[in-house]
């Protein structure tokens, strides 16, 4: 039978303990800044540069404020700013592909227009 001893446990305890503030100390996770990224990536693909500048702009203003925060190991903040891009990407892009529908629809009617206008001008008197 295997006994510990006491320096054994000790020796782990004191492992523990250093580990838990490094892992504390680590920058905001990857995968918040990750997400935002790839928010931020998607709204630029949905022309949101073109249809929701200011959206886009905070999106980018938040994302690279979470990095900094997150190189400075300030977590609390660069997951707070990383979750903020994220939605502002997000709205971003909402922002952008509602504009383009509208122009969808718009240039939907302006085309029923003519067609009615063409059916009215070739109907026999």
């Amino acid at each position: 039978m295997l006994h510990s001893s006491p320096f054994s446990k000790f020796a782990a305890v004191a492992l523990l303990a250093c580990a838990l503030p490094a892992a504390a100390a680590k920058p905001v996770a990857l995968d918040k800044l990750a997400v935002a990224r790839a928010s931020l990536e998607r709204a630029e693909q949905a022309q949101a540069g073109q249809f929701a500048q200011a959206e886009l702009k905070s999106a980018r203003d938040k994302l690279s404020a979470a990095q900094t925060a997150s190189d400075k190991r300030k977590k609390d903040v660069a997951t707070r700013l990383a979750e903020e891009a994220d939605l502002e990407a997000q709205l971003a892009e909402s922002t952008a592909r509602a504009k383009q529908q509208e122009q969808l629809v718009e240039q939907m009617e302006a085309s029923l227009r003519d067609l009615r206008n063409e059916a009215t001008r070739n109907r026999p008197q």
